[in-house]
């Protein structure tokens, strides 16, 4: 398994730092596929909605209740910003050839929100989600190639 790296740049950022065994659109399409979101969220989460472009809505049902963002800008398969509790999430994609950077980082209002963001365990949480897309990603790389959301809206 490839390491995590958690970092806090500023005194208002957390970031999370990981490379996939995988092309860049594949990783892009766990974070932008509704189907492929209970795979790695886990806990019987439902998609209730999902709708990847700057402006557009998500909310997810947990075991754990409801989460819920927007998105606000996108560039597929390079961006993903979106908003995440309490914070901003920018998702960058970084293309490795057959593997793929990401790099998390998530901007807060305040240090004190920051802080207890990292006490609720940042590390162990990206650490249990990114072994659950490693494994969604092995069997998407044994199927057929990824479409982003954004490539789905476009085609048709």
């Amino acid at each position: 398994m490839n390491a995590t790296t958690v970092t806090t740049p500023s005194e208002l950022e957390i970031r999370v730092e990981r490379i996939f065994d995988a092309p860049r659109a594949h990783v892009f399409s766990v974070w932008t596929d509704p189907k492929l979101i209970p795979e790695w969220w886990g806990d019987g989460t439902v998609v209730e909605e999902m709708d990847v472009r700057p402006g557009g809505k998500y909310r997810f049902r947990t075991s754990f209740g409801v989460v819920e963002g927007e998105y606000r800008a996108l560039d597929a398969p390079e961006l993903l910003v979106q908003t995440f509790q309490n914070h901003v999430q920018t998702l960058e994609f970084e293309d490795l050839g057959e593997r793929t950077k990401l790099t998390q980082t998530m901007h807060f209002a305040t240090t004190e929100e920051r802080d207890a963001t990292m006490r609720y365990g940042v590390e162990e949480g990206a650490k249990g989600g990114f072994a659950r897309i490693d494994a969604l990603l092995e069997r998407l790389l044994d199927a057929s190639p990824p479409t982003t959301a954004h490539e789905r809206k476009r085609d048709q």
